[in-house]
């Protein structure tokens, strides 16, 4: 057997919940509205008592209204595929190289090669950079 206990404070509310168990299944509900004005009353719990098992009601069907057909939009030009040219470098991949150099002890000559493109770190090297400070650190021994 399956009890359900609600406790309902708006006379509104309970008339909703009373069409919802109409709903579900012919369902009989015993409900006393708690009165909204005045000292409160003592909550009376609400006992739903169904007559049948119930079965999970199925989503209701919501008719959409008729629009007009919208007109597709123009479909986005293919992006080219990219051609072989100069391989793309992170700035992740180009640190993993500089630290192998660095272990190798070519401490002096990475800090002059940033120094060559006009930066402090790395992490300052602009996109267009990446693959020419790559090549250079090629030219030092690494493997990039």
């Amino acid at each position: 057997m399956l009890e359900i206990k609600v406790t309902v404070e708006a006379a509104e509310l309970s008339a909703a919940i009373n069409n919802l168990a109409s709903a579900l299944g012919g369902a009989k509900t015993a409900m006393t509205p708690k009165p909204v004005v005045g000292t409160p009353a003592p909550q009376q719990p609400m006992q739903v008592q169904p007559q049948q098992p119930m079965a999970t009601p199925a989503m209701p069907v919501t008719q959409q209204p008729a629009t007009a057909p919208v007109a597709a939009a123009p479909a986005p030009a293919p992006t080219p595929m990219p051609t072989a040219g100069a391989p793309q470098y992170t700035v992740d991949q180009i640190m993993q190289a500089g630290a192998t150099l660095m272990d190798a002890g070519k401490v002096n000559e990475l800090t002059a090669l940033l120094a060559q493109f006009g930066v402090q770190a790395v992490m300052d090297l602009k996109p267009e950079q990446m693959g020419a400070f790559a090549t250079e650190m090629r030219k030092l021994g690494a493997k990039i």
